[in-house]
């Protein structure tokens, strides 16, 4: 299924380089798959039904939401994908990465991107409660 928001060629690299990870463990075949582009498409789409007419400045808000969105649902894998640990002769460098705290940090990061986008109104309105639960 054709990508409906990251359209431009080479797309799969800006996820890489959001996860900070090289293609020998998060090659293009892994993010192209359905479970992670598509579902990171359809679940931005589902907030932000007029994408298509996004124009400029809320095009690149939305493309990087997507790119956040896919990052996101990418993290749970990457715990299996990357060695814990790499060591050569002379020397030996762990690998501490905190897959779920990047995961909420990419969530914040695309919630931050949805909002800046300027031509449509995102989140609607807001309406707050009292102590007593009353509206």
């Amino acid at each position: 299924m054709p990508n409906k928001i990251l359209t431009d060629e080479g797309w799969e690299q800006r996820i890489r380089d959001k996860l900070g990870v090289d293609i020998a463990y998060l090659p293009d075949s892994v993010i192209q798959q359905p479970d992670y582009i598509t579902i990171a498409e359809s679940n931005i789409i589902r907030t932000c039904p007029e994408y298509a007419s996004l124009a400029d400045a809320d095009k690149i808000h939305i493309e990087a939401a997507v790119v956040c969105e896919c990052a996101k649902l990418l993290c749970p894998s990457m715990k299996a994908r990357l060695p814990k640990s790499e060591s050569g002769p002379a020397y030996k460098v762990e690998i501490n990465i905190d897959w779920d705290k990047a995961a909420l940090d990419l969530g914040v990061e695309r919630d931050a991107n949805l909002g800046n986008i300027e031509s449509i109104d995102i989140f609607g309105t807001f309406y707050g409660f009292d102590l007593s639960g009353r509206v």
